[in-house]
C-alpha cells in the first residue's frame, strides 16, 4: 500500500503540458570534526518544479544523516509531490504527497495525501507568497510496536520568499497537518546569499513539532545548517 501511494503520488508528476518552465535547486551541506570525538552530518535536498498555462508539478527530496563516535544520530528521508491544475496565474487545485521516514522521531514512517486550494498572492523572481489549504488522510506508524493511527488531517502551507538586495533574500515555509491523534507542524527559514549566477551560501534553520510524540521521543526537533546551493535552469 505504501509503495503503491508514493507511485501514483510521482507518476503525477507527469501530467503537465508542453511548453514548460522548468525550475529546481539542489542544496548540500557537511560537516565533520575529528579528534576527542568523531562526528559527521550531511544534509541534502533537490527541489524541481515545471509550470505550464494550465498545469503546476513539483517534487521535492531531502535528507538528513549525522553520527558521532560512528554511532547514528540522525536519519531521515522526506518526499513530497504535488501536482496542480490553474484554474487562472493565481488559484489552482492539487493533489499532493508527503512521505516521511525519521529513524529517530519514534514513527517508522508517517504518509499524508491530500487535495486542496492553492493561491498566489504574487510569485516572481523577487517576491513569493502563496498559500494551500485542503484535506487528507494520513498514516503515523509508531516504532515501538508497528501500531498504526490513521484519520483525517486539515492541510495547510505557507510560503514566503522576499529579494532584500540581487543577491540577498529570505524564505520562510510553514507546513500544517493537523489531525484527532497528532498535529504536525513544520517551518524551514532560509537565509540566502548568491556568490554567483547559479550558486549561493545558505543559513537554515528547521523546526520540526508533534504535538503527541510517541513516549521516551521529544515533541521538537531543530535543524541550523549552513549549504552551498545551486540553482538549475538559470
Amino acid at each position: 500500500m505504501k509503495k503503491a501511494i508514493l507511485l501514483a503520488a510521482l507518476a503525477s508528476t507527469g501530467y503537465v503540458q508542453a511548453e514548460t518552465k522548468w525550475s529546481g535547486n539542489g542544496v548540500l551541506g557537511f560537516s565533520a570534526t575529528s579528534g576527542n570525538s568523531d562526528t559527521e552530518s550531511l544534509n541534502a535536498g533537490l527541489a524541481l518544479k515545471r509550470e505550464s498555462d494550465k498545469w503546476v508539478s513539483d517534487i521535492t527530496l531531502d535528507l538528513l544523516r549525522a553520527s558521532t563516535d560512528d554511532i547514528d544520530t540522525a536519519e531521515r528521508y522526506t518526499l513530497n509531490t504535488k501536482t496542480g491544475y490553474k484554474f487562472d496565474d493565481n488559484d489552482y487545485i492539487y493533489y499532493g504527497t508527503r512521505y516521511d521516514q525519521d529513524k529517530f522521531s519514534g514513527f517508522d514512517y508517517t504518509i499524508t495525501t491530500g487535495i486542496g486550494w492553492g493561491h498566489k498572492f504574487y510569485d516572481d523572481e523577487k517576491d513569493r507568497l502563496i498559500t494551500e489549504l485542503g484535506v487528507g488522510y494520513k498514516t503515523e506508524a509508531i516504532d515501538v510496536d508497528r501500531t498504526e493511527n490513521n484519520g483525517a488531517v486539515l492541510l495547510g502551507k505557507l510560503d514566503y520568499m522576499h529579494h532584500f538586495t540581487d543577491t540577498f533574500k529570505v524564505e520562510d515555509v510553514l507546513v500544517i497537518e493537523a489531525g484527532d491523534d497528532n498535529t504536525f507542524i513544520q517551518n524551514d527559514l532560509g537565509f540566502s546569499f548568491a556568490v554567483s549566477d547559479a550558486f549561493a551560501v545558505k543559513l537554515a534553520h528547521q523546526i520540526r513539532h508533534n504535538t503527541d510524540a510517541p513516549a521516551g521521543f521529544r515533541s521538537t526537533d531543530t535543524l541550523i545548517s549552513a549549504n552551498l546551493v545551486y540553482d538549475f535552469f538559470k
